[in-house]
């Protein structure tokens, strides 16, 4: 089934990864991570299909400088795996990291717990899913990447959009006991205190701030759940009326109509309901998300930053300790610190301006979509609701 996305995409004669001219095009995009211009590709996420116990994603993939593109299939551990060595290929100190997307539920006892949630325990109906939710983080996720200057010419993210095959992703496991010692080693770095005011207070809004779009994010998914277990209401109680449509004398049949009337109007409204929800979970719920997501991103950036500051401050401290012997060692240790958590600091800088501006960019695009969505959807139900009510008076 088809991304409305698809309707952006570009007319781009696409070609298949197996012609002999894919030598060209990964040649011309190795050349473009040479130069400064970004992004280098155009992505576009069409379609979701759901193989077995995996989802293949289709991505179009367009050279900004060419006139043709590759399309290529991507299971959701394929990202996994190419986030994983965008983040460990490269510097991130001071960087914020753009946020993975949510791991698709696509398995039935997800896909019936997460029906069950949204429509109420008691519908024995499964909600079809076209996974246009997904498609769109896909394609928000790659596109952020692209066009960030610490991942945009990655030579692993250029081969991920242009060769057939993906990479083969390799387990990365951490252990019990070393998951449990960066856990402790966090949360004692965390609360450290920051000897930059700026820095100071950044910490505590992304602390606040992440809190508080956490809970605007499952606040909303909350009323679109309502939304969703009124649409099957609607429906049951539109079934129970076209049920109890019997009879033929002329009493039974005037009240048939009026029932019929009001079967037909529950209907409209169930649709309308339906088409909102849809709409609120596409254009705001999923920017609440990942609003949510990346605020995380930011937290793990500035812990990152509080790391390198505890190192240099530790060097200064052993610099002024140290011995005659150690004296030079220690001073080199200080000067390397320093300068990595300058970097980072100035880096970080920079990175939370573009975030405030993307931050804002990005709330604003979904308000004003629920909003276009929300009047637009209110009218077509008025327009339906009162063409039936002309109707039944037009019976009496």
């Amino acid at each position: 089934m088809m991304s409305n996305q698809e309707e952006e995409c570009p007319d781009i004669p696409y070609e298949d990864p197996e012609e002999p001219e894919e030598d060209s095009v990964t040649a011309a995009a190795d050349g473009a991570l040479n130069t400064g211009t970004l992004p280098i590709f155009r992505v576009l996420v069409t379609e979701a299909v759901k193989d077995g116990t995996t989802l293949q994603f289709t991505i179009m993939a367009t050279r900004v400088e060419g006139d043709r593109g590759m399309v290529v299939t991507r299971q959701f551990q394929d990202i996994e795996w190419l986030h994983h060595c965008l983040v460990t290929d490269n510097e991130t100190d001071g960087i914020i990291v753009p946020p993975l997307p949510a791991r698709p539920e696509i398995d039935p006892k997800s896909v019936e717990s997460k029906t069950k949630k949204q429509l109420g325990s008691d519908c024995h109906v499964l909600r079809p899913d076209n996974f246009d939710l997904e498609c769109k983080a896909i394609q928000k996720y790659l596109t952020l990447m692209l066009t960030h200057p610490s991942f945009g010419r990655d030579k692993t993210l250029a081969a991920f959009l242009s060769e057939k095959e993906a990479a083969a992703p390799t387990k990365v496991s951490k252990g019990l006991m070393g998951w449990l010692s960066t856990t402790i080693d966090s949360a004692r770095k965390s609360q450290h205190k920051d000897i930059d005011e700026y820095f100071s207070k950044e910490r505590e809004w992304a602390a606040e701030y992440g809190k508080a779009s956490k809970e605007a994010a499952a606040n909303f998914n909350k009323v679109i759940q309502s939304q969703w277990r009124m649409t099957s209401a609607l429906q049951n109680f539109t079934s129970t009326l076209a049920s109890v449509l019997t009879g033929k004398d002329e009493s039974t049949q005037t009240v048939n109509k009026l029932l019929l009337r009001l079967s037909e109007a529950m209907d409209s409204s169930r649709k309308g309901l339906e088409t909102v929800s849809q709409a609120d979970e596409k254009l705001l719920g999923s920017e609440l998300d990942f609003l949510a997501r990346y605020l995380d991103s930011v937290r793990e950036m500035l812990f990152r930053r509080t790391c390198l500051m505890i190192n240099f401050e530790d060097a200064a401290r052993a610099l002024d300790k140290a011995k005659p012997q150690k004296k030079e060692a220690a001073e080199e240790l200080k000067t390397t610190t320093e300068a990595a958590y300058d970097k980072c600091s100035e880096n970080a800088r920079r990175e939370l301006k573009n975030f405030m501006r993307h931050r804002t960019l990005t709330l604003q695009e979904g308000l004003v979509g629920f909003t276009e969505s929300q009047i637009r959807t209110s009218r077509e139900i008025y327009t339906q609701v009162l063409s039936i009510l002309k109707e039944v008076q037009a019976d009496e």
